[in-house]
């Protein structure tokens, strides 16, 4: 291996000036984590935290809430370590018959390893969840503990399961995803699946099996509504924990689509006074030891924590091929405020299989998106703003470092906008797969919000629905927006009705400015020789902006001979059906390796 393929190691990255809070990626036991010191200067704390992720869809818009948390620890002088679960996340994948007690001997490993890393000598656990649950289990094995904070805890398995299934159903009949993807016997939600045997174990968890052996300081934060959250505090009070309570004020706008989820920034401080609390101020009693900087090695692949930007803000993973390389890299750029692992795990899994065809890549969270902390001036609303444009841009150059080549970007949804754009602003980049992209170019005098509200699925797809029984079924049940789908309807004709008459309008017509601009960014790319996909369902609402710049049928794309379009079937948006994964992984394989060959 020579320096240009080298990854920077976790050492170098830490010799980098950081921000006083920013985390450090880690690799311990086949997991992934992120360490996050406390703040230098603070009056420092003898105990660590450790925070247990939930499972499933609920992990995505929760990751940037323990981030914030691990930032409050840190600047209250606690240092504290987050960590995806075997199979989950980052981690490495499991065998399938992986029982439960694999989940809770692993939450004992990250909190001696959180120990190791800090030099504390005792430990807090914190979970939301099914992640509190798990934290709860795994009480015995952690002799070192001296509190649990939970947050939302699960307290019947049978319950979970039901409620999981039920949220499934809804997100998958909103993606257009028929009962194949939704009723397989075993727990499964936004296109990940609990491995049998720990569902099954899962399923028969019933309050009375959250116990401790020992009374220890307890945080409960308690949803308002569900009287299991109060009757656990109760009982674990009643057993001699001391409990202090909080009300979870904004869990619903918490675990929602990550898009529009809200992080509830009162109740993160107060989880991190109570931390303080409970861990006053008492020197470490250990120095803390160096992080691991062996690499996580899984079948065909290595992968390594990188932070990279300035002060090594950025958090991301690298992911190498564990024999010889070829092609281009790929920069897999993240959708909207998902964490780079992505949905149904799309992005951890499409760089393994990558990597097992010799192809080297980078996944990465953007500035204040999930791992990587926010970035003092950058807006609110980071979907299609210049600085989400920059930190890819970072990446891009951050690649080019560490292999020595140009890379091949590729994203879906807002995430193939950014990679569009970048490769049309960036020379270095050698080309692009855009998937289910809503936008090539954004119309700034648009606002994020409201554009995201009028998103309108194409006429196919409102015919498609109007004949699925499940359809008349939510009609009854009133869980479909009559309103809501006619007046998109309505746009749609009127759209398709203005785009017969626009042409003649020049450049008086703001939908004709885009087009130019558009096709001046497809020109380009083939001005420069960059290969570009473009990847779509069916019934992709993203296609429509596609068919109004290049024709229902796309034969304008036949102007740039380095662009292609490929369809992904009936897939979802999200892309959540094997077969349309399998297509996009061999596209990107594909590019990579022709875009490698030309230089």
């Amino acid at each position: 291996m020579n320096a240009h393929t080298m990854p920077h190691s976790l050492s170098q990255s830490l010799s980098q000036p950081m921000s006083a809070i920013a985390g450090d990626p880690v690799r311990f036991d086949r997991m992934a984590g992120i360490f996050t010191p406390a703040v230098p200067h603070t009056a420092p704390s003898d105990t660590a935290v450790l925070l247990v992720s939930p499972w499933g869809f609920e992990d995505m818009p929760v990751r940037r809430f323990y981030r914030e948390i691990a930032e409050a620890l840190a600047a209250r002088g606690i240092a504290s370590l987050r960590f995806d679960l075997p199979g989950t996340g980052d981690s490495a994948e499991v065998a399938t018959d992986i029982a439960l007690d694999g989940w809770l001997s692993a939450i004992a490993d990250a909190a001696r390893e959180a120990g190791r890393l800090s030099g504390a000598s005792k430990i807090l656990l914190l979970g939301h969840g099914l992640g509190a649950t798990l934290a709860l289990l795994a009480e015995t094995r952690v002799a070192n503990l001296t509190g649990i904070a939970l947050l939302a805890p699960v307290t019947s398995g049978r319950i979970y399961a039901r409620e999981t299934g039920l949220w499934w159903k809804m997100i998958a009949a909103d993606l257009g995803l028929g009962p194949d993807y939704t009723e397989n016997g075993t727990l499964t939600i936004a296109g990940m699946t609990m491995p049998e045997t720990i569902a099954a174990s899962i399923r028969k968890l019933r309050d009375a099996d959250l116990k401790l052996s020992r009374p220890l300081a307890v945080l409960a934060v308690c949803r308002q509504g569900r009287d299991s959250d109060g009757a656990l505090a109760d009982a674990l009070a009643t057993d001699g924990a001391t409990v202090t309570r909080l009300p979870y004020d904004g869990f619903d706008g918490l675990v929602v689509n990550p898009l529009i989820s809200k992080t509830p920034a009162q109740l993160v401080d107060r989880i991190a006074e109570w931390a303080r609390s409970v861990a006053p101020a008492e020197a470490p009693t250990a120095a803390p030891e160096a992080a691991s900087t062996l690499p996580l090695a899984g079948e065909g692949y290595r992968e390594s924590g990188h932070r990279f930007g300035e002060g090594g803000r950025l958090i991301g993973t690298f992911c190498q091929p564990e024999g010889d390389t070829r092609g281009a890299p790929v920069l897999l750029v993240s959708t909207s405020y998902d964490r780079a692992s992505a949905w149904a795990n799309s992005g951890a899994a499409t760089a393994r299989d990558l990597a097992r065809r010799g192809i080297a890549s980078l996944r990465f969270d953007a500035a204040g998106i999930a791992d990587s902390p926010a970035k003092p001036g950058d807006p609110a609303q980071m979907l299609y703003s210049k600085s989400l444009d920059r930190d890819v841009a970072l990446a891009l150059d951050e690649l080019k470092a560490m292999t020595g080549k140009s890379a091949v970007l590729a994203g879906r949804c807002s995430g193939g906008y950014h990679a569009f754009h970048a490769s049309v602003a960036n020379p270095r980049a050698a080309g692009v797969v855009v998937i289910n992209s809503y936008a090539f170019v954004w119309d700034e005098s648009q606002s994020v919000e409201e554009a995201l509200k009028k998103v309108s699925r194409p006429l196919g797809d409102y015919s498609k629905r109007a004949m699925n029984p499940e359809t008349f079924r939510r009609l009854l049940r009133g869980e479909v927006n009559l309103k809501a789908a006619g007046l998109a309807i309505l746009r749609l004709v009127v759209a398709k009705t203005y785009n017969r008459i626009e042409p003649a309008l020049g450049n008086l017509s703001a939908g004709n400015r885009l087009k130019s601009e558009i096709h001046a960014a497809f020109k380009a790319l083939a001005d420069r020789g960059a290969p570009v996909v473009l990847a779509y369902g069916r019934h992709d609402p993203g296609i429509e902006q596609a068919r109004m710049v290049f024709g229902g049928d796309l034969t304008g794309l036949k102007r740039y001979p380095n662009t292609r379009f490929v369809s992904l079937g009936d897939s979802d948006h999200n892309v959540t059906v094997p077969e349309a994964q399998r297509i996009v992984i061999e596209e990107i394989a594909r590019v990579a390796v022709e875009a490698g060959a030309k230089g």
